[in-house]
């Protein structure tokens, strides 16, 4: 991303008031001096209205020598930097607007459940049917994926999508997290048809998936992700301590072979798949 210029000014002017605040506010920038003027430039499009801001501040005798923790940002900058920010993982983003889109859809009656889940009518009602999973329209292969059940549901997998999904988008590529999501939602989808039948939806096989890959990459792949890497394992005890609760007779209505299915693909592909070549952000 190139620089902005936000500031020019005479060459006798002392610019350090408005560097000592952008060195505090750890926003990089340079001052470049030419014969008639000095100009300011920051490196990030997402601080240029901030600084802006400043600048005007510092123009009229109004800038403070520390930031003031009461200090507001102008709606018009707080929603400028949102969309900056959301420019760099679209398909993060755009799949949050999707699922909420189609949850609102739901609650109004203008998406019918029938007609985005496996039908049951294909299903021979016999576990580990192999067959009728691949007899339903091939949209349905993916579809669930996208179907919530309940506000929580949707919350919880729409918080661990923003994390997880974004990180690998910024790190693997647009493409990268848009072929896993499809490869863990059909794997987690079929494992569950599988095993349970066609009575399932919900993101949470992806997600898992997407945790998976992330933990994998680290450990084998020596790539890094703004993660911890207990969480994985975290999340894979939790997942085990559930399934025992759910056998002992609590029917808590979890899929809990989509989400094994989801985070064993994704262990998988992190191993097998050669690093990628893109280079981590700074």
């Amino acid at each position: 991303m190139s620089s902005i210029l936000v500031l020019q000014a005479r060459p006798e002017i002392n610019l350090s008031p408005i560097t000592e605040r952008l060195w505090q506010a750890n926003i990089p920038h340079r001052v470049i001096m030419n014969q008639q003027t000095q100009d300011l430039w920051v490196a990030r499009e997402e601080d240029a209205e901030q600084v802006k801001i400043w600048v005007q501040q510092w123009q009229q005798g109004q800038l403070t020598p520390q930031p003031d923790s009461k200090e507001q940002l102008p709606w018009q900058v707080k929603m400028q930097q949102l969309l900056v920010t959301a420019s760099s993982f679209p398909l993060t983003v755009l799949m949050l607007v999707v699922l909420g889109i189609i949850f609102l859809c739901q609650q109004i009656g203008l998406v019918n459940l029938n007609d985005w889940l496996l039908q049951p009518a294909l299903w021979s009602g016999e576990k580990f049917d192999l067959i009728t999973f691949w007899q339903n329209d091939v949209y349905r292969w993916w579809f669930p994926a996208l179907i919530h059940l309940s506000l929580m549901h949707l919350i919880m997998n729409s918080f661990w999508w923003w994390v997880l999904g974004r990180q690998i988008e910024t790190r693997d590529g647009h493409w990268v997290l848009l072929v896993l999501s499809l490869v863990f939602a059909v794997g987690a989808g079929f494992a569950q048809y599988w095993a349970v039948g066609p009575f399932f939806a919900g993101l949470s096989g992806v997600v898992y998936g997407l945790m998976g890959w992330t933990w994998s990459r680290q450990t084998f792949k020596g790539q890094h992700y703004d993660l911890p890497t207990w969480l994985f394992p975290f999340m894979i005890i939790t997942m085990v301590v559930m399934m025992l609760v759910d056998g002992a007779g609590m029917e808590m209505r979890i899929g809990h072979e989509s989400h094994l299915a989801g985070a064993v693909i994704g262990v998988v592909l992190g191993a097998v798949i050669p690093k990628l070549g893109r280079a981590n952000p700074t």
